[in-house]
């Protein structure tokens, strides 16, 4: 189903008020920061996790698990379309509250997602404070920590408090922690170490063969969807989703298409060039904080995965993540035909995903 059909005319209408300007909901957010200053000082944000990595590596799966124990606040759909003042809008909506009711997402999937699902909408933050650094003609910039001003570490962590301020309930014990699923973050390890010391950083990662065909499959869909349904593709743009469509704007790892190139055809060389780009970035900038999730070894085994994932990500109770275990199964998966790659393609991909396997091993003590 189309975002267009998805939502009403009212919503589309609001959608369009809230994103009109970037400098809506930038403004909107300041305001509530300073109307709420006093609960929020007294909200402390440690220990906050970030899941990261390539669109279709697994990302998506690995918040909502992580998510469903409870532990966490994070951006969910009842958010939109007012990002950066959710304390604000929750009041104002409240009377108008719609039921969580479980629907496809837009990728066509399988993954159901409802009001109350965990999403992607803090690239909204980034771009607001950040835009300038980030957004080219045609690509975006990696932003390294000293990129990040006072102002953007600022409002980042007081956004994080903000979702933690509205998740936490009267009778827990402990305070929630903020939970983030921002694709784009892959290329900002540095940065979220310095606004965000005590994070944990969740890299997930797949057999590039498999994540490739999956990008490609996506790509062509949106771009069929974008094609019908204009108000799709200005939502995506709207909450920063540049990773497939009418909207695309890979992520310049490397500098190779400079301020303001073209990354040219996107075939299957590109998405494996990309892929290996973006993995060899992240084995170049890694921090003590960054954890690397193979997702392929989380479907083949569920429990010791998740046992991991527990681990990597501080969670408290462990038996409740690692339950999920007989909800995962390994996927039926198409892959790409290495014949369509150059050999000196494909062997530098394989070579960045056996480091990424390596690491993974080395820090768990285990060569499986």
């Amino acid at each position: 189903m189309s975002l267009s059909r998805s939502y009403s005319l009212v919503d589309r209408a609001l959608h369009h008020v809230a994103f009109s300007l970037p400098v809506v909901q930038r403004t909107l957010g300041e305001l509530e920061s300073d109307l709420y200053r006093k609960q929020l000082d007294a909200v402390t944000s440690r220990n906050e996790v970030f899941v990261t990595g390539l669109p279709r590596a697994g990302t998506t799966l690995v918040l909502e698990l992580l998510y469903q124990t409870g532990e966490f606040a994070s951006f969910t759909y009842r958010e939109m379309p007012f990002i950066l003042a959710p304390l604000m809008w929750r009041r104002l909506s409240a009377s108008s509250e719609r039921a969580a009711r479980l629907a496809e997402r837009a990728h066509g999937d399988g993954m159901k997602v409802s009001y109350d699902s965990p999403e992607a909408f803090e690239e909204v933050a980034w771009l607001a404070h950040l835009g300038s650094s980030i957004e080219r003609k045609h690509t975006l910039a990696a932003v390294p920590a000293e990129a990040v001003t006072e102002e953007a570490a600022s409002a980042l962590e007081t956004m994080a408090r903000k979702l933690i301020f509205a998740a936490n309930r009267p009778d827990q014990a402990v305070s929630r922690r903020y939970l983030s699923k921002n694709n784009a973050n892959i290329s900002r390890l540095g940065a979220i170490a310095r606004i965000f010391p005590t994070a944990r950083v969740l890299v997930v990662f797949r057999d590039p063969l498999a994540q490739v065909a999956s990008l490609m499959g996506q790509h062509k869909r949106f771009l069929a969807e974008h094609a019908k349904d204009r108000f799709s593709e200005r939502y995506m743009r709207w909450i920063g989703h540049f990773e497939f469509g009418a909207n695309h704007k890979p992520i310049d790892f490397d500098g190779r298409w400079g301020s303001n190139g073209a990354p040219g055809t996107v075939d299957a060389q590109f998405w494996m060039e990309y892929w290996t780009a973006a993995y060899r970035h992240v084995l170049e900038h890694r921090t003590d904080q960054v954890r690397l999730v193979d997702f392929d070894a989380l479907r083949r085994a569920p429990r010791p995965g998740l046992e991991r994932l527990a681990r990597d990500a501080a969670v408290r109770d462990a038996d409740r993540l690692i339950s999920a275990a007989p909800t995962l199964r390994s996927p039926t998966v198409r892959a790409l035909d290495a014949g369509a790659l150059p050999a000196n393609v494909l062997l530098a991909a394989q070579e960045v995903h056996q480091r990424l396997q390596a690491a993974v091993a080395d820090s768990t003590g285990t060569t499986g």
